[in-house]
């Protein structure tokens, strides 16, 4: 579904509880809500161990990678090898119990995929005689590194980002448009359709409470005020 779709029907039902003549919601604070309301669910299905349908993730097809110096000193010339990492920052992903919900990153042809590993695991790696060669990828401060020099160019990440027009926006390696241009109000939302309904109407609910305690403080500073100008 359209997240112009979605927010349409969030607004159908958020008008039909809220009686006032002022209901008008910007689409950016639906959205807002809605990523919420989409990451909280899934990340319950996470956590208990649930299957996360496909439709629920976002893939970067060509993420850009570059080389690096494997230190963070910028003052310091670059000691021993260089290090492969991609360009941009990769869109935040959702958390759950174990961590950020990455759920692969292969070549761009899919026919190798690379296992993640801790940061503080690359020197062991390195030390084993099995596998000191073999291309591993870790996350550090938002940058996808591989963990060992190579000459990987482009690699694709698929993964449930929080914010999905953050990750439609990604600069990817062949992306000569300008994402900025782009109405994403036409674009799909990633959302299990088994999720689609349960999302709109607790939504839609969240936005009604939200304007019903607003009403309440405004009515109660009202209040308060006359009390303080009877005095």
């Amino acid at each position: 579904m359209k997240i112009k779709e979605i927010i349409q029907r969030v607004q159908s039902l958020y008008s039909k509880g809220v009686q006032s003549d002022d209901t008008r919601l910007s689409n950016r604070h639906i959205y807002n809500v809605l990523m919420s309301v989409r990451s909280t669910l899934i990340t319950q299905q996470i956590n208990k161990k649930q299957g996360i349908s496909a439709w629920n993730y976002q893939t970067l097809p060509c993420v850009e990678l570059v080389k690096v110096p494997s230190h963070e000193c910028p003052c310091i010339p670059n000691i021993g090898c260089e290090i492969v990492r991609s360009k941009y920052k990769l869109p935040a992903p959702l958390n759950g119990l174990s961590g950020h919900i990455i759920h692969s990153v292969t070549s761009i042809d899919r026919k190798v995929k690379f296992d993640e590993i801790k940061l503080n695991s690359i020197n062991y790696q390195k030390g084993n005689k099995y596998t000191p060669s073999k291309v591993n990828y870790f996350i550090h401060q938002g940058y996808l590194y591989l963990s060992t020099p190579s000459k990987i160019e482009v690699v694709s990440v698929t993964a449930l980002f929080e914010d999905p027009i953050i990750a439609s926006k990604f600069i990817n390696y062949c992306d000569n448009s300008n994402s900025d241009c782009i109405d994403y109000l036409e674009q799909e939302f990633p959302l299990d359709k088994d999720l689609e309904t349960t999302t709109i109407q607790m939504v839609s609910e969240e936005l009604i409470q939200l304007f019903t305690q607003m009403v309440e403080d405004i009515t109660n500073n009202t209040r308060d005020s006359h009390i303080q100008q009877s005095k």
